[in-house]
């Protein structure tokens, strides 16, 4: 409040100085004149203090989404390490801090090298150091040493980033401790060498037979398991440091500039940047949003609710949220056939429409048609855009988890939000199918 007034002051000397460097022209300015004059005033005092509250409003969800971010990397499933050039440890997660019993504070500034054996630090010290030449730490085991001189095995590999600064490059590294994973698999060998001896001495004991063959499903039912949750744990690193750092970045920057606009007087340069940080947030939000939908998925948490509403309302009041992403001159065209009560869950069907309507406006510069019909209580929906398309040879995985054609990795996502549209159909007992030509565009039609 009182930087407010300082800068009201401020603003009042110099103007008040500039003022007095113009010629008088107090006798020219009619009564009429001097009205509408000072109405200008206030109408622009008003604008600015209508600007300054949407600044106010923009700086506090920054201040929120930076609170979920550091949320979202201090507790990830692995643990993770940014490393400079050196091997000096320049940031990390609390889960890398618990995985080496040493709190944040002693572990920032030291090499990653001084927690290995010297045998396995020569290892990490030539890989990294390719790694900065190639841009990736590919996956390797290495033997850490934590609290008491203990070790367990780590599975290791990253990514270099050169986007924050060139000049000081940083190596974003994930571990993820396999030492069980190790012990079953060696517990899966003591079995197959034991099924060996067993047939060698061609001794059959049913009971036994039985047991070490339940045993050995058990094992190998475990190791799916844990690649699969491995596989997992790489696929979220791998989205989450990029995607989630794309929106930060923007958001960061346009609070920057809203700041020296704001500074320079320039308020006419502010408001393209607000709605780069609502854009982004709403970008932010969707990729979390396909995060968590697919974790309450995973756990079978989601259940159906139905309730009968009104399907006009109910796309009107979705269209209206999307307009924040419609690029300049976009629009979205809808039509409706049959009755407008239906009967359906509306946070689900709210989920699959709003994943469906942001990939088609994504990537497409045109309209969007959006069709729904009521055909005696079955909704068809459809939606469809003239924009890149699907490469042909690529549609039969394009409800797979985490998977991106190769004509759209200039744009941002996070390869999930059809596998969770069919996840969400199979709730709903739904199908979806879809047409796409490469360069023409595609069409997405849903049967519930």
């Amino acid at each position: 409040m009182v930087t407010n007034h300082a800068n009201k002051d401020n603003l009042r000397s110099r103007a008040e100085a500039q003022i007095k460097k113009l010629p008088d022209r107090q006798g020219h300015i009619s009564v009429e004149k001097a009205k509408v004059l000072l109405h200008e005033l206030d109408v622009h005092q008003i604008e600015l203090e209508m600007q300054n509250q949407e600044l106010r409003e923009a700086q506090h969800r920054l201040v929120e989404i930076s609170d979920q971010y550091t949320d979202l990397f201090d507790f990830a499933p692995v643990g993770y390490l940014l490393l400079n050039s050196k091997g000096v440890i320049v940031n990390l997660n609390l889960t890398a801090c618990s995985m080496l019993g040493i709190e944040r504070q002693r572990l920032i500034g030291k090499p990653f090298s001084a927690y290995m054996t010297k045998g396995e630090s020569t290892t990490f010290f030539l890989k990294l150091r390719e790694a900065f030449k190639t841009g990736v730490l590919p996956s390797f085991e290495l033997r850490i040493k934590y609290l008491e001189n203990r070790e367990f095995v780590a599975l290791v590999h990253g990514t270099v980033d050169i986007q924050v600064d060139q000049d000081n490059p940083i190596c974003r590294v994930a571990i993820q401790d396999i030492t069980e994973l190790r012990k079953m698999e060696a517990l899966q060998k003591h079995h197959e060498d034991l099924q060996k001896e067993k047939d060698f001495l061609e001794w059959q004991n049913e009971k036994l037979e039985s047991e070490v063959i339940a045993r050995t499903k058990d094992i190998s039912d475990a190791l799916e398991s844990e690649r699969h949750i491995n596989q997992m744990k790489s696929d979220f690193i791998s989205v989450a440091s990029h995607e989630l750092r794309t929106p930060f970045t923007i958001i960061m920057s346009s609070a920057i500039l809203i700041e020296r606009f704001k500074n320079l007087g320039r308020f006419d340069k502010i408001d393209p940047h607000i709605t780069r940080i609502k854009l982004s947030i709403k970008n932010f939000t969707t990729i979390l949003d396909d995060f968590l939908s697919l974790e309450k998925l995973e756990k079978d948490m989601m259940r159906v609710k139905k309730e009968t509403f009104n399907i006009l309302e109910f796309i009107n009041t979705v269209i209206e949220e999307m307009e924040v992403l419609l690029k300049k001159g976009q629009r979205i065209q809808y039509m409706h056939e049959g009755r407008v009560e239906i009967k359906q869950d509306k946070k689900i069907l709210h989920n699959i429409l709003t994943n469906l309507l942001t990939n088609a406006i994504k990537y497409s510069e045109t309209d969007v048609v959006l069709t729904t019909h009521n055909r005696n209580g079955e909704l068809v929906l459809k939606v469809k855009d003239e924009g890149i398309g699907i490469p042909e040879e690529e549609q039969e995985h394009l409800f797979k988890r985490f998977f991106r054609a190769r004509n759209v990795k200039d744009f941002q996502g996070t390869g999930l939000g059809l596998s969770i549209v069919e996840c969400y159909l199979e709730l709903l007992e739904g199908t979806i199918n879809f047409t796409s030509k490469l360069n023409k565009g595609s069409t997405f039609t849903i049967v519930i």
